[in-house]
């Protein structure tokens, strides 16, 4: 069994960049230091295997809806892990006995560890995303039958809301309370046993969350850098270049709205041929593409990383004359099934194109 104490943060923050594909920033001061204090008192998190959970114990996500900006200038306080499950467990009318990820990427990989540091409860080491999604109906767990609800959710303020109702009208729902509530508001949701979870979740999550992270910073050269995260977590270099273009993308996403504005990115490529490396994105990057054929999509994971410094750009961190690497890690093999591709694939965000490893799997 491994155990998440303070002194693991840092990695915990560093992989969570990488796999956010370049959502955003991270760091966010806030809940790193709500997380480290609530890791001083509650401290440290066991992190479990959910084999060795009894088939029968009760577990939740956690998770946050929102985006980066809003938890930037509205921190949270620490109150609101242990108001949202408590607020489940007295709908559910039982005591959790275990916690996992809603996605262990992003905020929340760090909102999940202080929740279970709060509450004194283990966390499982599994998600139900790999990566950074939108949507929280956009998860492995909704793709397996789990319901989302009921789930709760808390403000900043101290705002209670508890609902019941399908994946897509709670995030609907959830949304619209969201936006009163300052921006972002801590959820607790799929409610489930660890043996409906096994069928679910997407195991080893945080695990890998914190060898990437570790990777990250203790790398002293890029080659290494390079090398660890191939053999760690299988990630491809598709091509490295200088930024040379940024832009608002002129696309629509389709008919299901997410909450971003389009985006995109263009690297000329050094060497060789000199491609032209187009990157597409809505708040994460979303697809690759070289000289006009698809290179990388969604539900991978596509990062930027800055050449010199070693260090993951974000969305909106990255600049012009950037020099940068463009990296592509596989998503879990349950998202590359038909199911997973039109939960999350590039048609799922309104691109007409296919994933480019359909054609492979035909």
């Amino acid at each position: 069994m491994r155990t998440i104490s303070v002194d693991d943060l840092p990695a915990i923050i560093a992989g969570s960049a990488l796999l956010c594909s370049a959502a955003g920033d991270t760091s966010l001061d806030g809940l790193h230091n709500v997380t480290a204090e609530l890791l001083r008192r509650g401290g440290p998190v066991s992190l479990v295997e959910l084999s060795s959970l009894e088939p029968r114990a009760l577990c939740a996500a956690v998770g946050v809806i929102g985006g980066f900006a809003p938890m930037i200038e509205l921190p949270p306080s620490g109150h609101e892990p242990e108001l949202a499950i408590r607020a489940l467990e007295a709908r559910l009318g039982r005591r959790l006995d275990a916690l996992v990820s809603l996605n262990a990427a992003g905020p929340n990989a760090l909102f999940a560890i202080a929740a279970a540091a709060a509450l004194r409860l283990p966390l499982v080491d599994c998600d139900g995303m790999g990566r950074v999604l939108p949507l929280i109906s956009q998860t492995t767990y909704a793709m397996a039958g789990l319901s989302i609800g009921p789930l709760s959710a808390v403000s900043l303020a101290g705002d209670v809301l508890v609902l019941d109702s399908d994946q897509h009208r709670s995030d609907s729902l959830l949304r619209a309370a969201m936006q009163a509530a300052g921006g972002w508001m801590l959820c607790a949701m799929y409610p489930s046993t660890a043996r409906q979870l096994t069928t679910a979740a997407i195991l080893g999550s945080t695990s890998r969350l914190l060898d990437v992270g570790r990777l990250l910073t203790t790398a002293t050269d890029r080659g290494s850098l390079l090398n660890g995260l191939a053999s760690t977590v299988k990630a491809r270099l598709i091509g490295s270049g200088r930024v040379v273009e940024l832009g608002h993308a002129t696309r629509t996403t389709g008919a299901r709205h997410y909450p971003a504005v389009p985006t995109s990115v263009v690297v000329d490529e050094y060497s060789g041929t000199r491609r032209m490396i187009r990157l597409e994105g809505q708040s994460e990057l979303l697809l690759a593409i070289i000289d006009g054929v698809v290179a990388g999509a969604v539900p991978d994971v596509l990062c930027l990383i800055d050449r010199h410094e070693l260090r993951v750009l974000g969305m909106e961190s990255v600049a012009v004359g950037d020099h940068v690497d463009v990296l592509i890690l596989p998503a879990a093999p349950t998202w590359h099934t038909p199911e997973g591709l039109a939960l999350a694939g590039p048609r799922a965000f309104g691109f007409p194109v296919r994933h480019p490893g359909e054609g492979a799997r035909r």
